[in-house]
């Protein structure tokens, strides 16, 4: 992780962009990115078992769908077996497929003692027990604060393994620096006690005459305080789960916890001599009609409570999520009873589980894992869905299923609501989950491109350019002035977060709107990354209307070391006043990178997604590393958007000597789009060394107009 501050700011003062870095030329060519249509696609994961054991090999025409009672048409179907897949991150699986997992520890009815050890619990589970597709997240609940998200839905088993062991504390003077939560600080703090005491007065007993009604009324008291404890839980907790609906897939909410009293919600049972007295000392009050000292609440339950604990409980089953309680205290009788009876409540309720064996989570909840490690993930377009938030039951059956199947889906979803109705908790669970999940595309049309280029130290220097579509940024736009969010993480095969940048722009849109329509918004930033694979994904949204785009690409970083041939994207020189720019501020930059992209010795800036006339010669910089001066051949092959090559699609050719330095050869070139229509290609390049006969190839999206 780089330990640059990069976290998102609004900088100095609102950047009027289209004054500031736009060259005075603003007859430059329009981007032309595609338009995008808002659709509504519903997702319904769903998991078949059969004795327990999941059911393999089914097909979509398996399955039907209603959404309120009418039948819906599938549009897509997928079937996701983690058995199968690899222990490295897929990118491939849709969000929504994957099983999410939020470890809440509860600090309000729990001991600190307890919550010491549920940490070290909960860090083997995640990181010996879950695929590593999974998604978790990290939250805490305490009365004085309510429910706390310390890390979102991420594969990123460091981050998570942190958020655990800190609980979200953090030493004075530290503050996360990731606007969605899904890197926290480095930090090595210790888990703070909450505050457990009741807020009771002892009323010392006074003996005598009247002793055994300050006795009543001192229960009674202490059960109101009880239930006030309980509702607030319950309050917090529904709010929890309306959150939790913004997230696709099936959601499993691991609460650590030594649970409540649940003599709040079903009275005293008589389990303990106590209780059976408590019983027999109502009963007799009734008798001898004195009903000021008969409790009802306490022999059968608050009725308030019950109310809203089933609310919360019916929020749970709406987001799909169940709740899967672990019994984190030891077994204490009586008291410890009636807290289980509170944890089981809430786990049956839900259809998760109770489980009280917290030591080895992996091996307790063993069944559970493998009884959800298949999915079938189906989809289907509602027609004429209001954006009204409201919520939609779903109903999934399996024709011709054998004796004892069972089927757990998602039961149902919410309609879309305006971008200004959402909390910003939604907001940044939403955007988490674009970020971390394997699609592309939205209403703003959004390219990328990621290079890496070797430096001294450690980390090489790796440029992000981020082209964004202005005309589709600004849409609906209503004020003079609106703000972009701009989000770029770096993951490597196994999830884990490298590095990542963010940054919050102001626009003047009276002053910078006609040009960033006209031209689009380009921003640079970077990464420092170890050698290695990485995946990158990057998020664009504008903050006041909630459009957004999604776009993603590999970049390899080359060791030093190994000398190992790298051939980087070809990067094609564009004007700089082509766009509207904007870029990382100076205490951001890497000093010492020197300007990466050159062409024949000229400086100049590359295009994340090439615009190329039909029948027109461009330049081309091809660069790599450890190719060696020996003498090259270049060549390169059209693709389609259906992947089919287009023959004598293009010409590329070497257009000068070719110049090495530090390793990195520079080699400009020339391309000529040949017999294409407009629209969208790939470019793939190859790069042959004569002498060897070693070739390498990269490759980058070209749009032909």
């Amino acid at each position: 992780m780089s330990k640059n501050n990069r976290s998102m700011g609004r900088g100095r003062a609102l950047l009027i962009l289209g004054t500031l870095l736009v060259g005075s030329s603003l007859a430059a060519q329009q981007s032309k990115f595609e338009e995008t249509t808002t659709v509504t696609v519903v997702e319904v994961p769903v998991q078949v078992t059969v004795d327990g054991a999941p059911l393999r090999a089914l097909t979509k025409d398996d399955f039907e769908v209603f959404d309120k009672g009418k039948r819906q048409e599938l549009i897509g179907f997928d079937l996701i077996d983690l058995t199968t897949t690899t222990t490295e991150l897929r990118n491939d699986i849709p969000v929504a497929a994957r099983r999410h997992f939020l470890v809440l520890f509860d600090l309000s009815f729990s001991d600190p003692d307890s919550v010491r050890r549920a940490r070290e619990a909960a860090s083997e589970l995640v990181l010996n027990s879950l695929h590593a597709t999974d998604l978790v997240a990290v939250a805490t609940y305490s009365q004085a604060r309510g429910p706390q998200m310390v890390l979102g839905f991420t594969p990123d088993r460091i981050q998570i393994r942190h958020a655990i062991t800190t609980l979200g504390l953090m030493t004075p003077g530290e503050r996360v620096v990731d606007p969605l939560g899904l890197v926290i600080s480095d930090i090595d703090a210790q888990l703070a006690a909450p505050d457990l005491g009741t807020g009771l007065t002892r009323i010392a007993d006074p003996g005598g005459e009247g002793a055994h009604d300050l006795k009543v009324m001192e229960g009674r008291v202490a059960r109101d305080q009880k239930k006030h404890q309980v509702l607030a839980m319950t309050s917090s907790m529904e709010m929890l789960a309306k959150m939790m609906n913004s997230v696709q897939g099936r959601k499993h909410v691991l609460l650590l916890s030594e649970g409540f009293d649940s003599s709040v919600l079903v009275g005293v049972q008589g389990t303990t001599q106590e209780d059976q007295e408590r019983i027999e000392e109502t009963n007799q009050a009734i008798a001898d009609g004195q009903y000021w000292l008969a409790d009802e609440e306490d022999r059968y339950g608050s009725g308030q409570a019950q109310s809203a604990l089933s609310r919360m409980l019916e929020e749970f089953r709406r987001a799909n999520c169940a709740i899967q309680a672990i019994n984190i205290g030891g077994l204490v009788a009586g008291r410890q009873n009636r807290n289980l009876e509170g944890l089981f409540l809430m786990a049956a309720d839900t259809g998760g589980e109770l489980y009280s064996n917290y030591n080895d989570l992996g091996e307790a909840m063993s069944e559970m894992l493998e009884r959800t490690s298949v999915t079938y993930l189906l989809a289907f377009q509602p027609k004429h869905l209001a954006n009204d938030g409201k919520y939609h039951q779903l109903k999934v059956k399996l024709k011709d299923g054998p004796r004892g199947v069972q089927l757990v889906h998602r039961p149902g979803y919410y309609a879309p609501k305006p971008y200004e109705q959402q909390s910003p908790l939604e907001r940044r669970l939403v955007s988490a989950e674009q970020l971390m999940g394997g699609r592309e595309g939205g209403a703003v049309g959004t390219s990328m491109l990621a290079a890496a280029f070797e430096m001294p130290g450690d980390k090489a220097y790796v440029p992000v350019l981020i082209e964004i579509d202005g005309e589709a940024l600004l849409r609906d736009v209503q004020g003079d002035l609106t703000t972009v969010e701009i989000y770029a993480y770096a993951l490597d095969p196994q999830g884990t977060v490298r590095d990542f940048f963010a940054r919050r722009t102001g626009f003047d849109v009276r002053q910078a709107g006609p040009a960033l329509r006209q031209k689009g918004f380009k921003y640079w930033g970077h990464f420092d990354l170890d050698p290695g694979e990485y995946w990158v994904r990057v998020l664009v949204r504008n903050d006041d209307t909630g459009l957004s785009g999604v776009t993603s690409g590999e970049v390899t970083i080359p060791s030093p070391d190994s000398q190992e041939a790298l051939l980087l994207p070809p990067f094609f020189p564009e004007p700089f006043d082509r766009w509207v720019w904007g870029r990382e501020e100076e205490p951001e930059r890497r000093p010492e990178a020197p300007h990466p992209f050159q062409y024949g010795g000229d400086p100049f800036f590359p295009a994340a997604k090439p615009e190329v006339g039909a029948g027109r010669e461009v330049p081309v910089s091809l660069m790599a590393y450890h190719l060696g001066a020996a003498s090259l051949a270049v060549d390169c092959q059209i693709f389609d958007s259906a992947g089919q090559e287009i023959p004598g699609g293009g010409s590329l050719s070497v257009a000068g000597d070719a110049q090495e330095s530090a390793g990195l050869l520079r080699l400009p070139a020339t391309f000529k789009a040949d017999n294409l229509e407009p629209g969208e290609y790939l470019m793939v390049v190859t790069v042959k060394n004569l002498e060897t006969d070693e070739e390498h190839t990269s490759s980058i999206p070209i749009r032909v107009v």
